[in-house]
């Protein structure tokens, strides 16, 4: 079961980022990091985001991958 979107937020506040910053470090678009939460697949960046919350993208979006 893929991990809700609002669980990811959470998680990347948890540790001690946002959306918005992960973007700007990684230069993509925080709306293709936002893409990329819901059911749109983004390879970048889901890898983006699990590599920042130290996890793999298929654990975060099994169905994805």
């Amino acid at each position: 079961m893929d991990w809700n979107p609002e669980d990811i937020k959470a998680e990347i506040r948890k540790a001690g980022g946002s959306l918005t910053a992960l973007a700007r470090r990684e230069g993509v678009s925080t709306q293709a990091l936002s893409i990329a939460l819901q059911a749109r697949t983004s390879e970048r960046c889901d890898n983006l985001i699990a590599a920042f919350l130290g996890r793999d993208a298929r654990e975060i979006w099994p169905s994805r991958y």
